[in-house]
């Protein structure tokens, strides 16, 4: 008997034990192949981690979701874990993106960024310029000439809402999210592109 081959889109989602990442690959795993990769199994602040993990590993899509907020007034804040919050979703982002790519130059990046790093919310000084700093990462990957969208969602319902307590009436759930994720994965944008997502709220390129 003749091994099948596999023709589905290979997918790596850093931050691969949040609620939204377990959601996606419980939803396409059939449409797609799937690996989740969790801040135990990968700590994606770490050049050398990183570099190991990625040896003999090709993927035709990476989405950095590894991400992290420590939302504190900045007299208030810890100051390794404000910077913890640049590690994760800046350099963490820059750090994957480069050992992918160095293995497969047509990889898609997708880096998630955040409606806040359009904003500067209180307390959230280490989170939104972090966020900030992957939308204008992803512009500059793209002028570099390789494949990157930047997804900037607002409010999504995980656990991750557990580390602060903001009223928001405009949460997505995680399949209202991941249905933007496949719009991407089918091709409907352009590198470069940013795509600002909220419940309500679409907005290409703000």
């Amino acid at each position: 008997m003749k091994t099948q081959i596999s023709s589905k889109k290979t997918i790596l989602i850093t931050g691969g034990g949040g609620d939204w990442a377990q959601s996606f690959a419980n939803e396409f795993s059939d449409a797609f192949d799937i690996t989740l990769v969790s801040r135990q199994q990968l700590d994606v602040t770490q050049d050398s981690e990183v570099a190991s993990y990625f040896e003999g590993k090709v993927f035709d899509v990476v989405i950095n979701n590894a991400g992290c907020i420590h939302p504190n007034r900045l007299l208030e804040s810890d100051s390794a874990e404000w910077i913890q919050d640049i590690s994760v979703n800046l350099i963490g982002t820059y750090l994957v993106s480069k050992y992918a790519l160095k293995n497969n130059q047509n990889t898609l990046i997708i880096n998630i960024s955040s409606t806040a790093g359009f904003n500067a919310y209180k307390d959230w000084s280490s989170y939104c310029s972090s966020k900030a700093g992957v939308i204008t990462l992803s512009k500059s990957m793209a002028n570099d000439g390789f494949e990157v969208i930047c997804m900037a969602p607002g409010a999504i319902e995980t656990k991750f809402r557990d580390k602060f307590n903001i009223p928001n009436n405009n949460i997505m759930t995680c399949s209202e999210f991941s249905k933007h994720v496949v719009d991407v994965l089918n091709g409907q944008y352009q590198s470069g592109d940013v795509l600002f997502i909220r419940k309500n709220e679409f907005v290409l390129n703000p």
